[in-house]
Parts: C-alpha cells; structure tokens; sequence
C-alpha cells in the first residue's frame, strides 16, 4: 500500500489483499478537483473523477433511453466504482437491476466513490459475486440490456468479455429488442486492435452502433433487430427527473446533447474494422497489447471521428437537428482542446478553451478540466 501511493500519489482511503486481487482506493487530485481512483493489482481501473461520470452514466443510461421497447431490465458486467451500476437506478422503469462482479473486495470498495447512488444499499439492486460470462451461461434471465464495463481488453484475463464467443453468449440472454452495449475504451490498444474489437461486436450483432461517451471512451451498442431512433420517445425518457438529472450532472442536459454524441452505424463501423480478424476465445491477440498506448490514442479517435455519420431519426424537427449540430460543435471543440494538448500545443489549446467556455460556460463536463470561464 505504501509502493501503491509513492508510485501513484494521493492518499489511501481503502487497501485489501484479497484471493482474486489487490484492491486499493487512493483519493488523488487534479487541478482544483478531487476524487478516489480504483487499482487492481495496483493498476487504475477507474474513479468517480467527472471524466468516469460521464462515460459511466452514458454506459447504462444512452441504450435504455434509445431503447424501441419499454425496458425493464438490465445486467451490468463489471461493477468497478459502482456509477455504471448505480445509474441503473436512475431509471424508473427498470424491474430488475443486476450487477456481476468478480471480486469480493471491489464490491466492498464501492461505497468509497461518489456518483454510484449507494447502490450496494439499495434493496432495487443485486450484486451478484460471480465471473459475468458464467452469470449468462449458468443464469437463465433475459435482460432488456446487457452492458459491459470490465477492465481495458489488454488486461490479463478479460479479452473473454469483449470476443465474438461472448457476444453470441449475451445474445441469447436478450429479450426481443434488447441490447448489448460494450465499453470500447481507446487509449489501451492501437487502431489495429481497436479495429479488431469492432468486428468481433459486428461478427454477432446485424444491428450496431458506435458511440462516443467521453473524450477517451466510446460504446457500442448492438441488438439483434434495428435500432430506431424515436425522436419522441428518446425526449420523453429524458424528460424523466431522475434520468434528467443524472445525465445534466455529467453534462448531457438535453437530447440534443444526448444525440450529439452518436458517432455511426453499422455501415461506418464495416469501414472502419476492414479486414481486420475478430477477437475470439481462441484467438485473444488483443490482450497482449500494452496497458495504454497515449501515443496511438490521437490518432485512433481522429480517424473515427473523421468516420462519423449523421443519426437517423424519426420524428426529428429543425429545432432537434440545429440543437445535435450545435452540441456536437461544442463537443468536438472540447476534443479538439484534447488533442491539441496532447500534441503539447499549448497555444491551440487554450484558443479552444477560450472560446468553449465563452460558449458552454455552465457545462459541468467542460468546467471539470478548465476551472470554469475564469
């Protein structure tokens, strides 16, 4: 615990060697903000830092409000800070919330991070301690979603949730109309591997669509029957006062800026994997890549922006359509700052800073990097 924090920085709030792992919390700090961060194996896996909110909250909240039925449940693969999970709860229609998680130690770590509902208190929840493939091959439950945030693809053992083997598994655990939505995190493989996540999700489901829920991670979300997008439906599901506030915390306060984070469909996912061979049990290339891979990130995410396609929407007004046009500009301008950052163009990037927070300046997603207007 002590190499963990000299290494790491920040102060321990929670250490436990268990059988599976060692699971530690350390609150750390960035700028003005803090936050505790998950290590596995002395590892980062993830945090309640707004970065982690919002990608986390999108994970489990953006394909039930998508959603063409009436969703009632839903399994989450992973429970990590317990915010995916825990935005479970946020959404009234839900009858059964389940999470899988492997380790015991996580699920006693999880009331250390904030954002998560205390959700291992809540009755309306129910964690189960178990390995998430064997929860779908010894479980006999249909879910309305299965989504999936388990650690990055190249860590040791995981590749098992991310194959084509597994995707046909969680096919079959589908009720009709249901979906899989898959974290597809970006810095921790190259544009190769990333590729190769792509088809192996493409190889199963006909209906696919790709995502992007923060300026590092992206999802798909697939299903076996199409994907409508209901202008409609998809306003009045965020009209809900739980789910408004959820997401408004996170910086996604409207459909339009819902909408705005849409990135293709299955046509611009087919152009971006190619030729690229599936990730499959039997073959698990992808775990063997390094942890994070900053210098191929820049590039991964600029080629599939470039890719990206407009949504198809039904029932969709001029209002919907300048508002998705004006929350992506606002959105892609943060990128833009990202990118430019890590290409250490300092000047570049405080132009883009400038002028976002002269235009988005209430954005608590866009605040949480720059300290607000000031």
């Amino acid at each position: 615990s002590r190499l963990l924090t000299q290494a790491r920085g920040g102060e321990l709030v929670a250490y436990e060697e268990s059988r599976g792992a060692t699971v530690a919390v350390v609150e750390q700090r960035a700028g003005q903000n803090r936050f505790n961060r998950l290590y596995i194996q002395g590892v980062s896996n993830s945090g309640d830092a707004m970065t982690s909110l919002r990608y986390m909250r999108l994970q489990a909240l953006l394909p039930l409000i998508v959603h063409g039925g009436e969703p009632r449940s839903a399994l989450v693969i992973g429970l990590g800070t317990g915010i995916t999970g825990g935005a479970l709860l946020a959404y009234p229609g839900l009858q059964e919330r389940v999470v899988a998680e492997l380790l015991p130690a996580v699920v006693r770590a999880a009331p250390h991070f904030r954002g998560n509902y205390e959700l291992t208190r809540d009755a309306r929840m129910q964690i189960r301690v178990r390995d998430g493939r064997r929860e779908l091959l010894q479980g006999g439950s249909q879910y309305d979603l299965i989504t999936l945030e388990p650690p990055p693809p190249s860590a040791a053992g995981v590749v098992n949730l991310y194959s084509t083997d597994f995707y046909r598994l969680a096919a079959t655990r589908l009720q009709p109309g249901g979906m899989v939505a898959q974290w597809l995190p970006l810095p921790t493989q190259n544009g190769e591997g990333t590729r190769s996540l792509v088809q192996s999700f493409l190889a199963v489901f006909p209906h696919a669509t790709l995502w992007t829920t923060e300026l590092h991670e992206m999802m798909l979300v697939g299903s076996m029957q199409p994907i409508v997008l209901d202008a409609a439906r998809i306003a009045a599901r965020m009209a809900q006062p739980e789910v408004a506030k959820a997401l408004g915390e996170a910086g996604v306060d409207s459909p339009a800026a819902l909408l705005a984070t849409w990135v293709g469909d299955r046509a611009m996912l087919e152009r971006c994997a190619g030729a690229a061979p599936a990730v499959t049990d039997d073959r698990p290339r992808i775990e063997y890549a390094g942890w994070v891979r900053r210098e191929e990130f820049p590039r991964v995410l600029g080629t599939l922006l470039d890719m990206r396609t407009e949504p198809q929407l039904q029932g969709a007004d001029a209002a919907l359509l300048e508002g998705i046009a004006r929350e992506r500009e606002l959105l892609y301008l943060f990128y833009s700052a990202g990118l430019r950052a890590y290409q250490g163009d300092r000047e570049g990037w405080a132009s883009d800073v400038r002028q976002l927070m002269r235009e988005a300046p209430a954005n608590p997603y866009f605040r949480w990097f720059t300290g607000g207007a000031r």
